[in-house]
């Protein structure tokens, strides 16, 4: 899956839709935001914690099972993994999203330090630091797939709602 690119002629009516929004009235363009949101918030967790639950990775679905919901904004942004919780292992949810993402292609190199024991004696430890990070994907391993679902459900949901107040609007309901 590449990633998500716009070709030129889309971003320039994406641009005019964007000016055309604009200029419509302040308590119109209100109701539209919020009508998106609760439209579209539901259909975005909902691909997320389908998405996470196919994960392979244990880490993957607890990084990714939360955190997930639509910022308000012109254009709406859907974010995922953005949890500031704190994981049993010390991490921090939102840190540990771009990781469990894209994966590492470090999960063979080991990583040496030196330790003192409880004893007060200082020896070297080996361990593989990033064992615990899926392989590397460029296509990402859960919000990608997530969101290659969802954009076609939210343009429909976006289009239909905004042509549907508008019309309400002009005929005074």
């Amino acid at each position: 899956m590449a990633p998500l690119t716009v070709d030129p002629a889309d971003r320039a009516r994406v641009r005019s839709a964007q000016r055309a929004f604009r200029s419509l009235p302040k308590d119109l363009k209100n109701e539209l935001r919020r009508a998106q949101r609760a439209q579209i918030g539901p259909i975005w967790t909902g691909e997320m914690t389908t998405s996470a639950s196919r994960a392979r990775r244990v880490e993957q679905q607890q990084a990714f099972r939360t955190g997930s919901r639509v910022k308000a904004g012109l254009p709406l942004r859907l974010v995922a993994g953005a949890s500031n919780r704190t994981t049993t292992g010390g991490g921090v949810v939102s840190d540990l999203a771009r990781p469990f993402e894209f994966g590492t292609h470090r999960r063979a190199n080991f990583t040496r330090y030196a330790r003192t024991s409880t004893l007060g004696k200082q020896h070297t430890v080996t361990r593989r630091a990033a064992a615990q990070l899926p392989t590397a994907k460029r296509s990402g391993w859960v919000v990608y797939p997530a969101v290659s679902k969802t954009i076609p459900r939210l343009i429909g949901v976006w289009v239909t709602g905004i042509n549907k107040r508008i019309y309400d609007a002009m005929e005074g309901h």
